[in-house]
């Protein structure tokens, strides 16, 4: 098994210092494409295919992790929320997916769980932007991990998302989400007056029951450490993401 996997790993370096040679090259530019009632979407284009590690999702309970390669603008007027009824009695913390077109330095980025979207904070994770999302326009999950709290299984709960220290338009976080009812269980929601008022974004005609990209977690989740090792490795050697997503 050990000659089996250093085989692996040969070959993969192999392929990797082959990469100049095959001229194969990535595309992360952003454009923004659409705006409707103060709401803008920018798409982020990545040619190889979106990988998320299975350790990500060791301990999860609720998750909607497909994207349609577009994200919502989060600054500090502008908040995202996403619905979803857990089946365990325990929350411990929660990931999403983001990408960034070039905020100012020293955003803080904010997970607030709600059993209301105006009601209070049941447990709440601030990270620092800079230290979590290193690089622009591509994607990377984020971990908040809070304090477990206790709640309901089978009742509507939401993952509130909201930003302070700068951003706007052209210079803000966004987070991902798909469209088509990818996650069953609740909607996406939005709020451009920050949080007085909210509206679901089931019917946008261009995003068609929009969900955004969560995982939820029972357990405490494993993918601390290994964030790490993603953006470096992954970034560094784009063709792994693309050898790893054919074995999976």
């Amino acid at each position: 098994m050990e000659k089996k996997i250093v085989g692996i790993l040969v070959s993969i370096l192999l392929i990797v210092t082959a990469i100049p040679a095959l001229g194969i090259t990535i595309d992360r530019t952003v454009e923004k494409t659409c705006t409707d009632d103060n709401i803008s979407w920018i798409s982020v284009n990545d040619y190889y295919p979106k990988y998320l590690p299975f350790w990500w999702l060791i301990g999860a309970d609720q998750q909607q992790t497909s994207n349609c390669n577009y994200g919502d603008e989060i600054y500090p007027s502008l908040l995202g929320a996403q619905e979803f009824k857990p089946t365990k009695e325990t929350l411990t913390a929660v990931a999403l997916s983001f990408f960034k077109t070039e905020p100012p330095s020293g955003i803080e980025i904010t997970v607030s769980i709600r059993d209301a979207l105006k009601g209070s904070d049941l447990a709440t994770k601030t990270v620092n932007g800079d230290e979590v999302i290193k690089k622009s326009n591509r994607e990377t999950w984020v971990l908040f991990d809070f304090p477990d709290i206790t709640i309901t299984p089978e009742t509507t709960y939401y993952i509130v998302c909201s930003i302070n220290g700068g951003g706007d338009a052209n210079q803000s976080y966004l987070w991902f989400f798909d469209i088509d009812n990818k996650y069953d269980r609740g909607m996406a929601w939005f709020s451009g007056d920050s949080g007085e008022t909210w509206f679901d974004l089931e019917d946008i005609p261009e995003f068609p029951q929009m969900d955004f990209c969560f995982i939820t977690y029972w357990q405490k989740p494993k993918s601390t450490a290994i964030n790490t090792l993603n953006l470096k490795l992954f970034d560094s050697f784009p063709i792994l993401r693309i050898l790893l997503h054919q074995l999976i």
